[in-house]
Formats: structure tokens, sequence, C-alpha cells
């Protein structure tokens, strides 16, 4: 475990998925990420590479050449190395290796960074094609956030900063479905039932806050110019009830469609790296 700290934070991370396991706000005296109870899920913080969601039958077409992916990709579940680490910054990576290119053929670096700065933790993502030829990957974030009054889940809302033209995707099972036009999205109030089927989606939003009438704090996940973003806690019908978190997951990728003809190149949302190139961006998670 590896832990940055300042007048207001300390996180920990790990090697293993080089995942962000604990944020604590020392202003709220408040344990602000979920704790990973595999009770509800086992995970907190894991990095999705090189998809985002769930492959029609875990196989994709990569090359001319039947891959099989599980759900959300293989990095979270892999040492990542500890290659810097000072004050303020720890950085993690990953180079493909023969394990990684039975799964996924393509030769690649990621970095993975975390860095605190005031109120705010930074993660950066840094994709390097090092192969002679173009590759395509998806990536994502799913950091979990706890949810003091689970019970009282109406106590809670979502507001947002959105961009232009947003859309709704909807689910069909754990594949994607129908989209729609979003006429205007400003504040999400939460309830169970809403989680019913699994995550909701959208696009063109730029920031997102996790606030309750009860609490003085709140959460803010600014990933401004994100193609989507995900919002989704376990649902529970036989109580009507859900886990104890939210998770805001932006994403750089999505799930296979109802119909998909599994070409990896074809997935919507799929980024292209030219070979030599290299891909980085970030989001920010701050405590207010």
């Amino acid at each position: 475990m590896h832990i940055l700290e300042n007048n207001n934070l300390i996180i920990e991370t790990k090697s293993s998925g080089a995942e962000l396991t604990r944020i604590y706000s020392k202003k709220y005296k408040k344990e602000i990420l979920w704790n990973g109870y595999k009770k509800y899920w086992g995970r907190q913080s894991p990095v999705l590479f090189p998809i985002v969601g769930k492959l029609k039958e875990n196989k994709t077409l990569i090359e001319g050449e039947i891959y099989n992916i599980d759900q959300h990709g293989f990095a979270r579940d892999m040492y990542f190395d500890l290659i810097n680490k000072d004050e303020n910054t720890i950085i993690y990576k990953l180079t493909s290796n023969e394990k990684t290119r039975e799964i996924y053929p393509y030769n690649f670096n990621l970095f993975i960074s975390y860095t605190i700065v005031e109120e705010k933790v930074k993660i950066t993502w840094n994709v390097q094609n090092i192969d002679s030829q173009d590759i395509y990957f998806s990536i994502g974030a799913h950091p979990a956030f706890n949810i003091s009054s689970p019970e009282n889940l109406s106590e809670y809302y979502i507001e947002f900063k959105c961009r232009k033209n947003v859309q709704r995707i909807n689910l069909e099972g754990p594949y994607y479905n129908e989209i729609e036009e979003v006429n205007s999205l400003s504040i999400l109030k939460l309830n169970p039932s809403i989680f019913e089927n699994d995550a909701i989606i959208y696009t063109n939003i730029d920031e997102i806050s996790i606030k309750s009438t009860k609490e003085e704090c709140y959460i803010n996940i600014n990933f401004k110019d994100f193609p989507l973003v995900g919002i989704w806690t376990p649902y529970y019908k036989d109580s009507n009830s859900t886990a104890p978190f939210i998770s805001i997951e932006p994403w750089y990728g999505l799930a296979d469609s109802v119909d998909s003809n599994k070409i990896y190149k074809n997935k919507k949302y799929i980024n292209k790296l030219n070979a030599g190139d290299s891909f980085e961006v970030s989001y920010y998670i701050e405590v207010k």
C-alpha cells in the first residue's frame, strides 16, 4: 500500500491494478471512498482497460483473431510497477507482456498516476503505443463513494455540468441498446429503482457532484471532455434497496451493443492510437 498525504487528504493506492483504495478527508473526518466490503462489491476504484463494460460472449475480433476479454478488461487484475513516488504524486506502469498478448495482441505501456493538490485528487492515464501498428483501446474509471444513509437514498441527489447534446444510453442486460436525446439535465434525485437496469449512462457530461440534503460536504468529480459517464450502484430487487455507495465512472469506451458484430476496432467510442503516439487524460475527485 502506498500513501500520499497533505493538510486536507490522505489517499492510499496499491500496485495490484494500480487501484485507488482510500480517500480520507481530514477536514470532515470522513472516509470518502468505498471500502471494498465484498458483501456488496469487492473493488473500490478499478481502472478499466482495454475494454469498458462487457463484450458479447466475452469475445472480440482483433486483427483477424478471436480474443476472450472479461468484463472491464484485465488491467484491474494485474500487478503494476511503481515507477515514481514523491510527496504529492505516485506513478504506476503496466507494460504489455506474454500474458496480456494472449488476451489482447497489442504492445502498450499504461501509466496511471495519482496526485494530491489541496482538496483534490488528480488521476491521470497515459497509454503509449509501442507497437509497430495502430492500436485500439478503451479506458475508464470506476471509483465508488460512500453513502452514509443508503436506507434513505432519496436524501441524495446528483448535480450535473453538461455540454450540448446530452444523450442517455440505455442498457439491455449488460449491452447498450437505445440512445435517446436528453433535453435538460441538471439534477438527478436518487432512489433505488433508478438502478434497476444497472448503470445510468450519459454522454457529454463534464462534472458530477454527489450531494445530500443532510450533509455539508459533498464530492465533486470533474472529467471535462470525457465522452461518457456511468452512474452505478448494485440494486437488490427483493428489498428495493442499493449498496451503500454510488459509483461515478468517467469513460473513454462503452460495452458492446446488443447487435454487435464483435469487431473490436468498430466498437462505439473505441480509441485509435497511431504507432509511436500516446494518449493522456485526467479527471479529478474533490471533497468540498
